[in-house]
């Protein structure tokens, strides 16, 4: 498991450390597997159409065959681990938990990275939709520091709402009392 620093940016770590581990309660939705497998089956295949197109260009005539034959293997790899098994690596293992005081943001199943935002920290927080997120209602959350921007999600839209009133609340309440 990764430790943590003030900026946000924690620090990875790899298999066989005993450091405890952290998962907070909340969790990414099931609709955000069905979006991850759909993001990643078409980003495996567009880079795969790109790269064969380089390949059919760029490769001397003797080559092309068998470059393309591994490039077709690749492809067909890269759908049978990265979107069943990777997306749902990530959807598991991915946990948040949002306060007035702290944003927190744990990732990762072979490699560990937890991230804590002090949100007297965070200078903006925008939430992301994009067409096939707003198909599944769900949108990004994208946190930013001085030197570091931070993405969650995707979450429910009504979720990623609620993490942006909930982060932005300590200054909500300095505004409102202060005045």
């Amino acid at each position: 498991m990764a430790g943590t620093q003030a900026d946000g940016q924690g620090t990875w770590s790899g298999w066989g450390r005993a450091v405890p581990s952290h998962s907070y309660a909340s969790t990414l939705p099931p609709a955000a597997l069905h979006y991850l497998m759909i993001r990643s089956t078409f980003e495996v295949l567009v880079t795969g159409v790109v790269s064969c197109g380089l390949a059919l260009w760029l490769v001397p005539s003797g080559w092309k065959s068998p470059t393309l034959i591994v490039m077709a293997i690749l492809i067909i790899a890269g759908l049978i681990i990265d979107v069943p098994i990777v997306s749902r690596l990530t959807t598991r293992h991915t946990s948040y938990h949002v306060d007035a005081d702290a944003v927190r943001i744990s990732r990762g199943f072979f490699l560990s990275k937890d991230t804590v935002l002090s949100t007297a920290q965070i200078l903006n927080i925008s939430i992301i939709e994009g067409p096939l997120l707003r198909r599944f209602g769900l949108a990004k959350v994208r946190f930013t520091t001085l030197n570091h921007v931070e993405p969650l999600g995707p979450v429910e839209r009504g979720v990623a709402v609620d993490i942006r009133r909930q982060a932005l609340a300590t200054y909500l309440e300095a505004s409102t009392s202060g005045h």
